[in-house]
């Protein structure tokens, strides 16, 4: 995936999160696995974006000395 893909998909978690977060506080959450869910997804791709810019930035180095 592109940046811009993942910061497209980022925004998408984040707005699902707070929807989840949302309906939960209205204890309207049927399932609350899903919010654990959404969580470990907005995780992973702030993983995957943040590796993505250091590698960008950093012009294809590998970090080693």
């Amino acid at each position: 995936m592109s940046i811009e893909e993942l910061v497209e998909k980022e925004a998408e978690l984040r707005e699902t999160l707070a929807r989840l977060a949302m309906k939960r506080y209205a204890r309207r959450l049927d399932r609350t696995s899903d919010l654990k869910v959404a969580k470990k997804d907005l995780a992973r791709v702030l993983t995957v974006l943040t590796q993505t810019r250091r590698t960008a930035t950093e012009g294809g180095r590998d970090g080693r000395a």
